[in-house]
């Protein structure tokens, strides 16, 4: 009876740290992916969706949560210009597309992008 009973015990003491280690495992990747989520967001977005402003004039645009490896482009750079840092330079009234860009970590096909609209008066 008493090697029955070690078995038992030895047994019961694996089948916890078994469930000890699966807890802990299990425990790791969810707040892996947690985190990944608040990291890489997959949406990118800005806290303006317009802007309405004067020749001469800046304006600094801003993401909703902070990011790096962000591009920033204007699609008429003669109407305004835009910054590595996202600060937009107004230079004449007119229209324009400004865009913050981010590739996707390893994969370059998956891009994330938000605009907003640059309306310049004189």
């Amino acid at each position: 009876m008493g090697t029955a009973f070690n078995c038992f015990t030895t047994m019961k003491t694996r089948h916890i740290l078994s469930l000890a280690l699966f807890t802990l495992v299990l425990s790791a990747c969810q707040k892996d992916i947690t985190d990944m989520g608040n990291i890489d967001s997959p949406v990118l977005t800005l806290t303006e969706d317009t802007v309405t402003m004067h020749a001469g004039e800046t304006h600094q645009l801003r993401l909703s949560y902070s990011i790096s490896g962000v591009e920033w482009s204007s699609e008429h750079d003669t109407v305004a210009s835009v910054d590595i840092r996202g600060l937009v330079t107004a230079h004449r009234q007119g229209t324009t597309l400004v865009t913050a860009t981010r590739e996707s970590g390893d994969d370059i096909l998956v891009t994330r992008s938000a605009s907003c609209l640059i309306q310049v008066k004189e």
